[in-house]
């Protein structure tokens, strides 16, 4: 499936994600460093996926990813599949790009808009203390879920946004994941369903939140998301002991 260019579809709620591929066709592994708040920490790609932003529309799909984040995060990369990438900058490198499975990772701000480090806790801790402030309250993510939603409504011509659900899937000593649903009516009145995985974890003292957002037919479409985005969460950990 494919998110025709007339919607001007941003990537979801607040995440965004890593480094890089350097030919479109390159599916290798690689990894990028990022220097944050003093800190250097080394991010390994996603295989299959080529970092975007080379074209007008690539800038223009992460300037809607950047917006629709909001100002809790700051967007390291946006990935899609390389194929998708390959054919956008082949034939509509100034159209805003589409994507039927795309990838973000972002660093989270603190509540002030500065990035800083978690200081004397572990990843297992954060995931903890993250997963209990959230059992505390469980209105936080439909919260942001709705924020999220508000902001994209605003931004997003020709399509209509409703979020259809959103929980806590999985917590383990490497992050804490979410699982999340949005429905998308398109100009031409077609429902599209939108499914997604982020992750929070902690790395070097960092928080750093990976997505993986895909378009489906049938919810078992999105069942393939978890594993790829735990995968991806496992590399970028073991790359930063």
């Amino acid at each position: 499936m494919t998110i025709q260019a007339r919607f001007r579809t941003p990537a979801l709620l607040r995440f965004a994600s890593l480094a890089l591929v350097a030919l479109v066709t390159a599916t290798l592994a690689h990894s990028e460093q990022f220097s944050l708040a003093g800190r250097t920490i080394e991010l390994p790609s996603p295989p299959g996926y080529c970092k975007i932003g080379q074209t007008p529309g690539e800038k223009k799909f992460i300037d809607l990813t950047s917006k629709g984040t909001g100002p809790s995060s700051r967007i390291l990369a946006v990935f899609l599949k390389c194929e998708e990438v390959a054919n956008w900058r082949k034939n509509g490198p100034a159209e805003s790009v589409s994507a039927s499975d795309w990838l973000v990772s972002a660093a989270m701000l603190d509540r002030d808009g500065q990035l800083r480090p978690v200081e004397g806790t572990s990843r297992k801790e954060f995931v903890r203390l993250l997963g209990g402030a959230i059992s505390k309250d469980p209105t936080i993510f439909s919260r942001t879920a709705g924020e999220a939603q508000s902001t994209l409504n605003n931004l997003v011509s020709g399509a209509d946004f409703k979020m259809v659900g959103a929980q806590v899937l999985k917590a383990d000593e490497d992050a804490l994941y979410f699982l999340f649903g949005t429905e998308v009516r398109a100009d031409n009145g077609e429902n599209r369903r939108v499914v997604g995985i982020s992750a929070n974890t902690l790395i070097k003292g960092m928080r750093i939140v990976y997505a993986n957002y895909r378009q489906v037919r049938q919810p078992q479409d999105g069942n393939a998301l978890f594993g790829n985005t735990s995968a991806i969460v496992n590399a970028a950990v073991q790359a930063n002991p």
